[in-house]
């Protein structure tokens, strides 16, 4: 999930808020987020796992890593700057802003097909938040040191990298 948030509008918006308020305040927004957002899918994961045999839910969770890492492709070469610009940067509208950010948004994806193929909702939802909270805090120390001098580009190219190799090369352990 780490890798999955690097250069993700997510990690894009904590950069953004911190070049321009508190650390702490950001940290403490993205978990407040993104545990709401990954409850939402953990639990949509979950009930796909129990319904779903086994063997389709695995092909599923390839199926959406495959398209996550061509996702990334797409917007490395299409994609500027995803981040926003809110006027006011209090707690609230910062986690309003980075749970916006989230839904439907590759990570909470990820967030649903690992549960679906892993069938352990709260690690999977402990672990996916974990992930994104140490991205985000890496965009907000490098917000708050270097500023805006991030090639997103490269960051998304290596994520579309491992997406694809983790979807195909789990597709071919299913499929053998």
């Amino acid at each position: 999930m780490f890798i999955a948030e690097l250069g993700d509008k997510t990690q894009l918006l904590a950069l953004s808020f911190a070049t321009r308020t508190k650390p702490l305040y950001i940290i403490l927004a993205v978990i407040t987020s993104t545990l709401l957002s990954h409850i939402l899918a953990v639990s949509a994961g979950h009930i796909v796992a129990i319904t779903q045999p086994d063997l389709y839910s695995q092909i599923i969770a390839c199926i959406f890593f495959i398209f996550f890492g061509l996702y990334e492709l797409f917007n490395a070469f299409t994609k500027g700057s995803n981040t926003s610009k809110l006027t006011t940067y209090s707690f609230f509208p910062m986690v309003i802003a980075f749970f916006i950010a989230e839904m439907g948004d590759k990570s909470q994806l990820a967030t649903m097909t690992l549960a679906i193929k892993y069938k352990t909702p709260f690690i999977v939802l402990i672990s996916t938040t974990l992930g994104i909270v140490m991205a985000d805090a890496l965009a907000i120390y490098l917000g708050s040191v270097v500023g805006k001098k991030i090639n997103k580009k490269f960051v998304r190219l290596i994520s579309c990298a491992i997406f694809l190799a983790f979807g195909f090369y789990s597709l071919f352990l299913i499929l053998n």
